[in-house]
């Protein structure tokens, strides 16, 4: 994942609520794993690894955030165990196949939360944030970040 895409994400979660939290950790998932196809098409097994292994660990937040006194919860589990799975195959093997398994379930259920997420209306977990507005300058088509805020910057000690 290269520095542009990580400070937009950056930028994501400290806007985040929960619900919008969860679906910038599958948007990563997602990401990764195309960066892992990516990687293993140009020869590059160390990227291809690194790639799969920061799915691997976003897979594994959403399994331990998972509150098993509920449903649903009990519902996700193991397709996340499934997708996980995948991804130790993909790894194991050095081939992209079993990355479309674990595509084919995780895809519908980010779909999901997304939708989810644009019905939340709760504040964002991170306080005191400067708030983040992008848009496209009157140069060449170059895209700049502006902060609408206050002089506060971080977290409130």
């Amino acid at each position: 994942m290269n520095e542009e895409k990580k400070k937009t994400f950056a930028a994501r979660v400290s806007q985040a609520n929960r619900s919008e939290l969860v679906v910038i950790m599958y948007d990563i998932i997602f990401d990764s794993i195309d960066e892992a196809r990516n990687a293993l098409s140009q020869g590059s097994k160390e990227e291809f690894k690194r790639e799969l292994s920061r799915a691997q660990k976003l897979l594994r937040e959403l399994i331990a955030t998972l509150d098993m006194q509920y449903d649903i919860s009990k519902e996700l589990m193991p397709l996340y165990l499934y997708a996980n799975r995948c991804i130790i195959d993909s790894l194991r093997t050095m081939n992209v196949e079993p990355l479309e398994n674990a595509e084919i379930v995780l895809k519908p259920l980010g779909e999901a939360f997304s939708e989810v997420a644009k019905q939340d209306t709760s504040p964002s977990l991170m306080e005191h944030t400067q708030q983040l507005y992008a848009g496209l300058t009157y140069g060449k088509g170059t895209l700049n970040e502006t902060l609408l805020s206050g002089n506060s910057r971080g977290y409130k000690a």
